[in-house]
């Protein structure tokens, strides 16, 4: 296992990793107990684990000091920060609506935003010099998926309920269950691998091809256009990832839960209306 993610995280080269703010940190910890316990002594990917590590404590610190600038005067007519992080909210808020309809939507927004958020601040990261986005390596890019695939089950249990959660994994013909529970499962995996692939795959890419402008054109600033282009595939990626998930969570939960949201809508209104018509 280790191998295969050394071959995917690695892409392939074993050149050592360009030196960041974490390398003189890296090199005093690497060959330390802990260091050794999560393999920040590997050769090849021991620096990229450990960067990946401390550039995604940074982009945590970034939005708790964003979001706390950002609420710690709140104006009505929202200014600076405030109304980047409105304008934000209403983007989100439309996309998660758009798949999961109405006030139902809005109980997953606050995970689904906060991951949009986070992806995005650590894929811009590696625009930075000496920053590197944490989402280039696959253990960073899995633990999201893993993070959302739990989520969505937590998500399906309570919407469904149990019973109901389970019957959905064993299919309409009873005689096929064993076998629906097995292509069930195989598919549940195969999202949150499906999501972390996507997500590492661009944003190492797109890392690795502006470290190597970077390195061909030494003083003279070639990787500038990939920089570029790296913000808006930055935001892209994020969104993505995102919408995947939103998509992901609606599948489980719409059917069952949304329509329990819209008949309890539709009684209250027909409740308003037969007060309004008792009191005529």
């Amino acid at each position: 296992m280790l191998s295969l993610l050394q071959e995917h995280e690695g892409g392939g080269h074993h050149e050592a990793a360009p030196h960041t703010i974490f390398t003189k940190i890296w090199e005093s910890v690497k060959d330390t107990g802990l260091g050794k316990l999560y393999h920040f002594d590997d050769p090849e990917l021991g620096q990229f684990w450990f960067d990946a590590i401390g550039f995604s404590l940074i982009a945590a610190v970034i939005l708790v000091v964003c979001a706390s600038v950002a609420t710690k005067s709140y104006n009505k007519i929202p200014r600076g920060i405030q109304n980047v992080f409105e304008w934000a909210v209403g983007l989100l808020r439309g996309l998660v609506q758009g798949f999961i309809p109405g006030a139902q939507g809005d109980t997953y927004l606050p995970y689904l935003g906060s991951l949009f958020l986070f992806i995005f601040t650590m894929n811009m990261l590696g625009i930075i010099p000496a920053f590197r986005s944490p989402t280039m390596t696959l253990s960073t890019t899995a633990a999201l998926g893993i993070t959302t695939f739990v989520m969505v089950q937590q998500y399906a249990v309570r919407a469904t309920g149990l019973v109901a959660y389970v019957k959905h994994f064993m299919g309409e013909v009873l005689w096929l269950a064993p076998l629906m529970i097995v292509v069930e499962v195989i598919g549940e995996l195969a999202k949150p691998l499906s999501l972390s692939l996507r997500l590492y795959g661009n944003i190492f890419g797109e890392d690795k091809v502006g470290e190597e402008l970077m390195n061909l054109g030494r003083w003279v600033p070639v990787q500038a256009p990939m920089l570029l282009l790296a913000i808006f595939t930055s935001f892209l990626q994020a969104f993505i990832f995102t919408t995947l998930s939103t998509i992901y969570i609606a599948s489980k939960v719409v059917h069952e839960g949304g329509h329990g949201d819209e008949h309890g809508h539709d009684d209250g209104h027909s409740e308003e209306k037969n007060a309004h018509g008792a009191h005529h």
